[in-house]
């Protein structure tokens, strides 16, 4: 009786431990766009201030943040919370650029993610 006791115990927290976790996928499933995107943001930032010039790393940042204020970054949340979120993201900028040699062509992506963002900054960005 006893062992039956215990098998029916461990069998229910199995499937109460199953359901959580599936909760848990799919409530995080919508933040994971989010945090990698401001992750990405903040990784951004890190390369042109590793990488860039002064006047690259001020312009690319002074846009940035102009991207987060429009809500290009993180759609649906509040910008100011999304631009502390970034702030509290950044990496070392050892992990993100390992040798110098890697500097240019990080620097021409971030040159595109620029042209990207002037069009769509320029048409105004869908603040939804």
């Amino acid at each position: 009786m006893s062992a039956r006791f215990v098998f029916v115990a461990c069998l229910s927290m199995a499937s109460v431990c199953v359901a959580g976790l599936a909760r848990a996928q799919t409530t995080s499933a919508a933040g994971i766009s989010a945090e990698s995107s401001e992750q990405l943001e903040a990784d951004y930032r890190v390369i042109a201030a590793r990488c860039g010039t002064p006047g690259f790393e001020k312009a690319f940042y002074k846009q940035s943040k102009a991207a987060v204020a429009a809500g290009l970054v993180t759609r649906h949340r509040d910008p100011a919370q999304v631009e502390k979120t970034v702030t509290a993201l950044r990496r070392n900028p050892v992990v993100l650029i390992g040798a110098q040699s890697d500097c240019p062509a990080q620097i021409d992506r971030l040159h595109e993610v620029q042209k990207e963002r002037a069009k769509t900054l320029r048409k105004g960005a869908p603040r939804s």
